[in-house]
């Protein structure tokens, strides 16, 4: 099924495992990780707390971008991956064709209470942090019915105290509030999961995380600059939607591998190299 058809049963379909199955379409990774990370998170781990909101970011920036190519004449997303709600917000009554450009931050917050809804505890960690954001999607969007909980349904089985649940709150209030870095750029523009970007630099998952509170090391330095000049000739060329194909296609010019198969070998300045020729090539044709 295409990305524009699951969009249309994210926006539409009234029975949530059904939605959960759209959303599992669009944003399989992102899902994986959110079902990893939580347990630990709730826990008190800080380093799964930062991989459970990153990845919370990634499904809503993939949603995002699929509900968008399904009905631009409620959300666009624009180059630089912000996004514009137009028409009325059924939230704030806010009427007319301008912007609202706080919809991310404020879908974001989703994130802290997601785990504790009757969503999770019905559909499963990861399918039912997605059924909470679509929940929360449509019920800020005009034309959209808002979803139903299933008969049967029941609370998640978190064994946490009062403090416990607390201190998660306030962790993932912190990690919204976090300048992100060029780390945390290059995962979201790649559309990669904490997974494949340590599998990127050749490292494990942990090391990212060390990274994360410590800085790049001296010697991975030069790589990551090289993504980031990826990174920013993707964004500048390609619509966000489409730049986490793209580096997943296989190419001629990688030996008929992917741009993150190329990059994991180590041939990123290769690849900033063809691309450039690539967009040059296109630019002058």
């Amino acid at each position: 099924m295409s990305p524009t058809s699951l969009a249309k049963t994210v926006l539409s379909e009234r029975a949530p495992e059904r939605v959960a199955d759209a959303a599992e379409g669009i944003a399989r990774a992102a899902l994986k990780e959110i079902e990893s990370s939580v347990p630990d998170a709730l826990g008190g781990e800080r380093a799964q707390v930062r991989a459970y909101v990153d990845a919370y970011r990634q499904l809503g920036s993939q949603m995002l971008d699929a509900v968008g190519k399904e009905r631009p004449d409620l959300i666009l997303v624009d180059e630089a991956h912000d996004v514009l709600l137009l028409g009325e917000v059924k939230a704030h009554g806010v009427k007319g064709e301008g912007s609202v450009r706080w919809l991310k931050a404020a879908l974001d917050q989703e994130a802290m209470s997601a785990p504790f809804s009757e969503w999770v505890g019905t559909l499963g960690v990861g399918r039912g942090t997605a059924v909470a954001f679509v929940a929360q999607l449509r019920s800020m969007l005009r034309d959209t019915k808002p979803l139903t909980l299933p008969s049967e349904h029941h609370l998640p089985a978190w064994t946490l105290s009062d403090d416990e649940a607390v201190r998660f709150y306030r962790a993932v209030g912190d990690e919204l509030a976090r300048v992100r870095t060029p780390l945390d750029r290059v995962a979201s523009v790649l559309g990669l999961s904490r997974t494949e970007l340590a599998h990127l630099f050749g490292v494990r998952r942990q090391a990212i995380e060390q990274w994360e509170a410590r800085g790049v090391p001296g010697e991975r330095q030069e790589k990551l600059a090289t993504l980031d000049a990826i990174v920013d000739l993707l964004t500048a060329k390609l619509k966000a939607d489409r730049i986490p194909g793209v580096v997943r296609r296989p190419a001629a010019a990688y030996g008929d591998k992917s741009i993150l198969e190329a990059i994991t070998a180590g041939n990123e300045a290769l690849v900033l190299v063809e691309l450039r020729n690539a967009f040059d090539w296109a630019a002058a044709a």
